[in-house]
């Protein structure tokens, strides 16, 4: 793959359409978004999903994209984000100008409280091929005239939900990071079934930002793979906001919080 450019192109604005719990595909040379939500409950709580359609061939970023690339953001307003889910990630580009992130459609679970009337997202993410676009864009839905959810919506959010990673069990989990002496690589121990592939290591956590996973190699009984760290901040706190190790190993995938010495 060619190295990548960031274009420098107008963001891509919709206005608010009609009232509906779907909004209309904002569309892009690179993929197409839209923001999809279902009706709140008594006590304000909502589930949604961003939706992203790439096109043929284009790809766009993970929440760390690896020190190369646009993280998605949201900013809603009409609800508060509670929380967004990302599915495992690939490693992609070559090894001169590599990026992590998605080479096919993907969605993205969010969990709103304080959701009641229209909900309005602001979201801005990279779509890449042989360059990259920044787009940018206002998607609005509203899901308040409905007394239930739609059967295919709630679907389509349900789905997205089902290819999160699922969370450690016995024989796929973390089992501790270590800190370099320098602090600019994350040694990172973990378990994994046997009878899978090795699996690709990702690191997570704003505001630190973490490269591509260097070699899986056994250590003992377990894991090992040091990540590159690329910034980090002067103070943090890990006890509130920890580090998500997040692996994929084949079509399995597991994520969790990952304590670090």
């Amino acid at each position: 793959m060619k190295r990548l450019q960031i274009a420098v192109l107008a963001s891509l604005f919709l206005p608010p359409a009609a009232a509906a719990a779907t909004s209309p595909w904002v569309e892009t040379p690179g993929g197409d978004v839209r923001l999809v939500t279902l009706p709140a409950t008594a006590d304000g709580s909502s589930r949604a999903m961003l939706e992203i359609r790439l096109h043929e061939g284009w790809k766009t970023y993970w929440r760390d994209p690896g020190g190369s690339g646009i993280p998605p953001s949201i900013t809603l307003s009409g609800a508060e984000l509670v929380s967004i889910g990302f599915p495992a990630p690939k490693r992609l580009g070559d090894a001169t100008n590599h990026y992590i992130g998605y080479d096919a459609p993907v969605r993205l679970p969010m969990a709103l409280r304080k959701a009641g009337g229209a909900i309005s997202a602001t979201i801005f993410i990279g779509v890449c091929k042989d360059i990259c676009i920044p787009v940018q864009a206002e998607l609005t839905a509203d899901a308040s005239a409905e007394t239930f959810a739609n059967p295919l919506e709630e679907t389509a959010i349900a789905e997205a939900e089902a290819k999160l990673p699922a969370a450690a069990d016995d024989s796929f989990k973390p089992l501790s990071g270590t800190w370099s002496a320098d602090g600019k690589t994350v040694a990172v121990r973990f378990k994994a079934p046997e009878d899978g592939p090795l699996p690709d290591v990702f690191l997570s956590g704003a505001p630190f930002e973490f490269g591509a996973a260097g070699p899986v190699r056994r250590d003992g009984d377990a894991l090992l793979s040091d990540v590159p760290v690329l910034h980090r901040p002067k103070k943090f706190d890990l006890a509130k906001n920890p580090i998500q190790l997040t692996l994929r190993a084949g079509e399995k995938t597991m994520e969790s919080p990952l304590a670090i010495e």
